[in-house]
């Protein structure tokens, strides 16, 4: 497997004219994770790089903001040990053989072999940000000795993907794009033509992310569309998808996804009548681009 530098370029999120100086920063006093140099020399976000490597390397995205580790799991280990590893122990499952592992560099088989023998539990990794690793170890090893405790970390809006735990009957994957969308430039072009931006897109959680740590009525409460097992392990069914294998809560999640892209088109098609209007390009041109009909129809 290639190292975190290798994957990186790999990825095409940092340039091999720049991983010298990635490596000579990672070694000097001011240390720290090489995702975390990456990232503060302004290549790319730890958020943007967590996505992407567990997309290359097929592994899960755990929020550690979003999603409290197991206090059996961070039993195994201790502060130190997770600190200096960029590493934090989620859950244990399969009757607490198998323990679910948040890594800054799911790469380093020398971090997973340690944890392999002071643990003597099978490890599968899970990617998380190096920083958010430090934060979660501080709070949840909140009770340790200072000598165990990182240093503080400076905090950072994180694009969350939640994995929810089984017990606490939390939904699962949740996209909040909630914080991006008050700054992005979408957001202040659609205030000035008066249409309201989606504030968020859910994904198999089928819920707003301000409401998921509501629980519902319990007339009401219904059991997770989704196992902890089910969403960290590969799908391998193949074909399409049958309507019979879609759930009530599938239905109403496609049903809010194509409401939110039901009003992208709208922003969209208002932005190209503005163009219109400003004489950037004309109506003529704008017909010829256009298509024959319509992507998205309301019904």
């Amino acid at each position: 497997m290639p190292s975190i530098l290798d994957l990186l370029v790999k990825i095409e999120l940092l340039e091999e004219r720049h991983r010298d100086a990635v490596l000579s920063r990672s070694r000097s006093q001011a240390g720290g994770h090489i995702v975390q140099q990456v990232a503060e020399m302004g290549y790319a976000t730890e958020g943007t790089m967590a996505r992407a490597i567990s997309v290359e390397l097929g592994l899960p995205r755990i929020d550690l903001a979003m999603t409290p580790p197991e206090p059996a799991a961070l039993a195994l280990l201790d502060a130190r040990t997770c600190t200096d590893g960029f590493l934090l122990p989620v859950a244990l499952r399969e009757g607490g053989e198998l323990l679910w592992l948040a890594m800054a560099d799911p790469t380093d088989p020398e971090a997973l072999e340690l944890v392999r023998r002071k643990t003597q539990k099978r490890v599968r990794p899970a990617v998380a940000g190096p920083s958010e690793i430090l934060r979660a170890v501080r709070a949840h090893y909140a009770a340790g000795t200072a000598s165990t405790q990182p240093e503080d970390v400076q905090s950072e809006k994180l694009a969350a993907i939640e994995i929810g735990s089984e017990e606490d009957g939390t939904p699962f994957e949740v996209v909040n794009v909630a914080d991006d969308i008050e700054s992005s430039a979408l957001s202040r072009i659609a205030k000035q033509l008066g249409v309201e931006v989606p504030p968020t897109i859910p994904s198999r959680g089928h819920m707003d992310l301000r409401a998921a740590n509501a629980p519902p009525p319990k007339s009401d409460r219904v059991a997770p569309p989704f196992t902890l097992e089910e969403l960290l392990t590969p799908l391998t069914r193949l074909g399409p998808i049958a309507r019979d294998d879609l759930r009530d809560a599938d239905m109403s999640t496609l049903d809010a996804l194509r409401a939110s892209m039901e009003k992208g088109a709208l922003v969209l098609r208002t932005l190209a009548e503005l163009c219109v209007d400003k004489g950037l390009i004309t109506r003529e041109e704008f017909k010829k681009r256009k298509p024959p009909t319509d992507p998205i129809k309301t019904s």
